[in-house]
């Protein structure tokens, strides 16, 4: 997934749920899995970077765990204390990312957060509406996985900084994409209230010559399947 400024093992992706051709700085290869394996419907335990069977499966690593639901056709790319991802079997490139405790990027594109911007997710998604490089937009109250939030549409300036990793997912910086029709829809969640316990960032990246619709017909049934253990 070299399009956002995430660090994989294996490439180091320069700018990747409104889920831009991004660039991801932080890794995207899966941590070692525990020794006891994941109970899942379909009695298989995700591997990173092999195809899923259609069934229910929990993350194992990922902190605040996510029970989430695919159909056949998609694989598991990464299971990381700060860091999860999904993604379509066809289609190596978009990526569905969650990531723990994000924070607005700077503006200046140094890999810090943009100061004077909170943690809660009115505030994230709010700045990203008024974000100077990106097309206005307006973020819309949301529930995911029982969490509550905020959904954005997020499409601009390829240079334009958008969200960077802290603590438990420091290393991701997210940026906005170069290509003609590629766009994110990032979903920012609540740990607590206003964010108090941290936040979630869903990240849908819509990209790589698929069709905005066709790219949320096939992710938004899986994203309503997803389930957020915070207890």
């Amino acid at each position: 997934m070299s399009h956002g400024s995430i660090k994989r093992l294996t490439a180091a992706l320069s700018v990747a749920v409104l889920v831009i051709l991004p660039a991801c700085s932080a890794d995207q290869s899966a941590s070692p899995s525990p020794s006891s394996p994941t109970a899942s419907s379909s009695g298989v335990r995700p591997v990173a970077g092999e195809p899923l069977p259609a069934g229910t499966y929990v993350s194992e690593i990922f902190k605040t765990p996510l029970t989430y639901t695919v159909p056949a056709g998609w694989k598991m790319f990464e299971d990381e204390p700060g860091q999860f991802g999904l993604t379509l079997v066809a289609n190596d490139h978009p990526c569905v990312c969650v990531w723990r405790d994000v924070r607005a990027a700077a503006t200046t594109g140094a890999e810090e957060p943009e100061p004077g911007v909170g943690t809660s997710a009115k505030e994230i998604t709010t700045w990203l509406a008024h974000h100077k490089w990106l097309k206005p937009a307006t973020p819309e109250a949301v529930t995911v996985g029982g969490l509550t939030g905020y959904v954005i549409d997020v499409a601009g300036n390829p240079k334009a900084s958008t969200l960077i990793g802290s603590g438990l997912s420091a290393g991701v910086h997210w940026e906005a994409s170069s290509i003609e029709g590629s766009s994110q829809r990032v979903y920012l969640l609540d740990l607590g209230k206003n964010g108090a316990d941290g936040n979630i960032a869903i990240n849908i990246e819509i990209c790589c010559g698929v069709q905005r619709a066709e790219r949320l017909a096939a992710v938004e049934p899986v994203l309503k399947t997803f389930t957020f253990k915070t207890d």
